[in-house]
């Protein structure tokens, strides 16, 4: 799975935008994956030590060309499919989006251009998210400072090849 080779992009092709790390990968298919990591501000509480989630935005050279959000967790989702997340961006009202999990379960990825062309002028996004089963139901989310988003969307772009969103 194409998504799964990000989280192996090599620290010699890291460089770092602001509190931004930027880097690239190959997908299964041949095509470069351009992705900027950002860690979470708040930590999230985990049965072996407390970690700071990482928040991805990626651009695909060649076919298809598509931009893509990323949540990497330390500790695996009971979640299959899709899983319900609440986005806050900045102070405006939170909305419900779908994002895929993936088969390791650590990592959930959405595909939305208008949701990366959001995040350009933004400061601040929340990311929430319950999992677990009937009887045991657990919250958690990840707040994460932006900073320079735009810079970050606009050099994405430049090096995918790719129109900004």
């Amino acid at each position: 799975m194409a998504l799964l080779t990000l989280c192996s992009a090599a620290p010699a092709q890291a460089q770092e935008l602001g509190a931004w790390t930027l880097g690239q990968s190959k997908a299964e298919n041949g095509a470069v994956i351009h992705v900027a990591t950002l860690a979470s501000s708040t930590l999230i509480a985990s049965a072996s030590s407390d970690y700071a989630a990482l928040y991805s935005i990626t651009c695909q050279t060649g076919e298809p060309l598509k931009w893509t959000q990323q949540l990497r967790l330390e500790d695996a989702l009971s979640s299959r499919g899709q899983i319900e997340l609440i986005a806050t961006i900045d102070k405006k009202l939170p909305r419900e989006e779908f994002w895929i999990v993936a088969k390791n379960k650590r990592l959930l990825t959405r595909e939305n251009l208008p949701d990366i062309a959001e995040l350009r002028t933004a400061k601040t996004l929340k990311l929430a998210w319950s999992w677990g089963w009937s009887w045991l139901w657990l919250s958690d989310e990840a707040h994460f400072k932006l900073g320079d988003a735009e810079a970050v969307i606009i050099t994405l772009a430049k090096n995918c090849g790719i129109e900004e969103p």
